[in-house]
């Protein structure tokens, strides 16, 4: 067959990627699966056979079911028999009608499909033959003014896929205990229509491969040689036989199994039995299979055995989320990613491959179908507009964001037994087949998850945002998906990031940013302003009248004057600190509705959010320190009667009353930026750049406001000390609660670090990538 043949390169799990077993297959989640493995067994018998004598033949390979499957399967024998003919290279053609006679109760002229004309043109035009569409106008009238789009456009598109095989013929077969070049097989692990994958032995190296014996090569050596990815099975080398004519890929061998024996398993298991112990099952059943040993000591099986489901689904997804980035970077796409196609080791630990053991194509749309490879059921809507028949324009471009698709119906399906999409009825076409998963793409048929699991939840919540209809609803990036699925991994942070709506952490959220922020920095000024009053009257200027009872009418004078003074003060100290403090938050409330809208945060949205306690600390201690030196510079300046321990209590106390207008507010938006507002902006894309550095400096500043704490108290006993007796209790009071200022502080202080604790192994650069519990 020539080198970007259409659809003729069409398989079985282009349909739902099911591996076939060996076993008869029970408790089939929907007709597609069934449908998938008849469709396999078809084309094997077919390849088996051929080439045909005659059209007719075809009837030997079509199982005994309903007329609507069987007239899908011999479409897909038509496409496959008609590129045998053509590909036999004796200048023959077999067209739609030589098989329309053979098969009249099946199919009619009127019940051509569409991709099967496609088949037959794209076949034509391959070998230089005059297509005619007046011609297809008048076998198909159904299909004329569809036929004459699309003779006007390209048919074929440009392959590109990285499971793309040149050759579609049966692989040679080789038994237990032959040498093949290098290689002693061992054992078969699987094989297909075009593809056989065998354990064997490389004799050179003394190590055991997985070897996957083909008649010819694509991309799939080239895209994978390139990886060194603790979670992408890493391919060795590739060599060619003559005799018998096949190509041989021998790769790393994960004795474990695939993720296809694990959805098989939870299918069969009850959801309050799943556990990440049901993973360490079908691992071991594998290694039994293959004949090796259970590793005895490992910790990373102890930790998965104790993961809960939700856990344990999310562990998974984070290795492939991973693996997916990893290729995404290199300019490498997937476009296959099913269970069948991720390995597990010894220990559980997903390896993405595409072993392709029956070549995933598709039989849709010539060339756009063999460019873009796949399994419709785990297909994003813009990959199966791209090999949709009915589409006249270019093939939709089919990016990152169509593998992260796929891996969230993978791991909808891991976790439930189930894909999230549901069709009805089975396909009469290839085209139907296409049409029918793209209409359920539109809705998640599978219900919300009803369960007081938190984790379970949260899952949920991250699959059902991954397979948005919109790409760019999506989540952007592997990295971004692997940190969403991290929340599922760290109770405290998912907690954090997704409160519970009961919490106060949830009804703080619900809450305005201005009435948040204006109670945490008026409360310690009010406070402060109360005690700079009483303690001013009572004891600065206590003592001054007592100097001048003989003077009544002076220190009348003096108290006018500094009342005049502090309005004076407030008249201006007020209004520019509210200035300042709305200038500050209105930068972080504008962050928070960009946000909220999906936006993704700038770096000055999350410099606002956690800079904003630092901000209102510094223009309050700031303000009243200045106040610190403006009444006593001013009350000296117009009085001789001012003396230097009127002065010396004014400026303490002033001083302490910017300590708790800084200290407090700063600990208080503290709390709120690491609960609410630096959560809430990054929620979404869960992504931080620059999170190590802020969580550092948070750290330093609190450290060091809370030293400041502590000087509030010794401030206030100083003053103590040379308070009049009718001040003194205002004092005391004072003391007490910049002692419970203290405790405050340094309880916020811990909270802080908690809370930027639990975000670490999310955000964090230097997380640890072990992923354990």
């Amino acid at each position: 067959m020539p080198k970007g043949s259409s659809s003729t390169e069409s398989t079985r799990t282009v349909l739902t990627g099911r591996q076939p077993d060996g076993g008869e297959a029970v408790d089939l989640p929907d007709d597609l699966d069934r449908l998938d493995e008849m469709l396999e067994e078809c084309l094997e018998a077919y390849l088996q056979a051929a080439p045909l004598d005659a059209p007719g033949q075809l009837a030997h390979f079509l199982p005994q079911a309903n007329t609507t499957t069987l007239r899908f399967l011999l479409v897909e024998l038509i496409k496959l028999d008609m590129a045998s003919v053509a590909e036999s290279g004796a200048g023959k053609f077999a067209c739609v009608d030589d098989y329309l006679t053979h098969f009249p109760d099946l199919m009619t002229a009127q019940g051509v499909p569409l991709d099967l004309l496609m088949e037959e043109i794209q076949l034509r035009k391959e070998a230089g033959v005059a297509v005619d569409a007046r011609d297809y106008a008048n076998r198909f009238p159904q299909h004329a003014d569809r036929i004459a789009e699309l003779l006007g456009g390209q048919l074929s598109a440009k392959p590109e896929a990285t499971a793309a095989v040149t050759h579609r013929k049966r692989p040679p077969e080789f038994h237990v205990g032959q040498q093949v070049d290098d290689f002693v097989i061992i054992q078969t692990l699987g094989s297909g229509a075009f593809a056989n994958v065998y354990l064997a032995r490389q004799v050179s190296m003394s190590r055991l491969v997985a070897l996957k014996v083909s008649r010819g090569t694509g991309d799939e050596p080239q895209a994978l040689a390139q990886f060194d990815h603790p979670n992408i099975v890493r391919v060795f080398d590739q060599r060619t036989l003559d005799d018998p004519p096949s190509h041989l890929l021998y790769m790393q061998f994960h004795p474990g199994g695939t993720l296809a024996d694990v959805v098989d398993m939870v299918r069969h298991t009850r959801p309050w039995d799943r556990s990440g112990e049901l993973i360490l099952r079908a691992v071991d059943r594998s290694l039994l299979k293959t004949a090796q040993a259970v590793p005895e000591r490992s910790s990373l099986r102890d930790e998965l055995s104790e993961m809960s489901w939700p856990m344990a689904v999310a562990w998974i997804g984070i290795h492939l989320s991973r693996a997916l980035d990893n290729a995404h970077h290199r300019g490498v796409m997937h476009r296959d990613v099913k269970p069948a196609n991720v390995l597990l080791s010894a220990e559980g630990v997903p390896k993405l491959a595409d072993f392709n053991v029956s070549f995933a194509g598709s039989a849709g749309r010539a060339g756009a179908a063999s460019s873009f490879g796949g399994s419709i059921g785990y297909m994003a809507p813009e990959h199966l507009r791209a090999i949709s028949a009915t589409a006249l324009s270019a093939p939709e471009e089919v990016g990152t964001k169509a593998d992260l698709y796929s891996l969230a119906i993978l791991l909808w399906e891991l976790w439930q037994g189930r894909r999230p999409f549901e069709t009805h009825g089975t396909p009469g076409s290839w085209t139907d087949a296409v049409t029918q998963q793209l209409e359920s793409r539109s809705s998640i048929s599978a219900p919300s998850i009803q369960s007081d699991d938190a984790l379970a939840r949260l899952l949920e919540k991250i699959l059902r945002e991954s397979l948005a209809f919109e790409p760019e609803k999506r989540v952007g990036s592997g990295a971004e998906l692997e940190a969403k699925l991290l929340l599922a991994m760290h109770p405290e942070a998912a907690r954090l990031f997704d409160p519970d709506p009961d919490s106060w952490i949830g009804w703080l959220s619900k809450q305005s940013p201005w009435i948040v922020a204006a109670v945490i920095i008026l409360v310690p000024n009010a406070i402060a302003m109360l005690y700079g009053y009483w303690y001013n009257k009572l004891d600065t200027l206590g003592g001054l009248k007592n100097r001048l009872s003989e003077f009544p009418d002076r220190y009348v004078e003096i108290e006018r004057y500094f009342k005049g003074l502090s309005d004076c003060v407030n008249v201006v100290a007020v209004p520019l600190a509210v200035v300042l403090v709305i200038y500050f938050t209105r930068r972080v409330v504008e962050g928070l509705q960009r946000t909220s809208t999906g936006i993704e945060p700038n770096d000055g949205d999350l410099t606002s959010a956690c800079e904003l306690s630092h901000r209102a600390a510094v223009i309050g201690g700031i303000l009243w320190c200045i106040a610190a030196v403006v009444y006593p510079t001013v009350l000296v300046l117009k009085f001789d009667e001012i003396s230097r321990r009127e002065v010396g209590h004014f400026f303490l106390s002033h001083v302490i009353c910017g300590g708790v207008a800084a200290i407090y507010p700063f600990f208080g938006l503290s709390a709120y930026a690491v609960s609410v507002l630096y959560p809430r902006m990054v929620r979404s894309k869960l992504k931080d750049a620059n999170f190590d550095r802020r969580v550092a400096r948070a750290v330093r500043r609190c450290e060091r406001y809370l030293l400041l704490a502590c000087l509030v108290p010794l401030m206030g006993a100083t003053l103590l000390l040379v308070t009049n007796e009718d001040a003194k209790y205002v004092m005391l009071s004072t003391i007490a609660a910049s002692g419970l200022g203290l405790f405050a502080a340094f309880s916020a202080y811990r909270y802080v670090l908690r809370q930027c604790h639990a975000m670490t192994p999310v955000l964090s650069s230097r997380r640890d990538h072990s992923v354990s519990v």
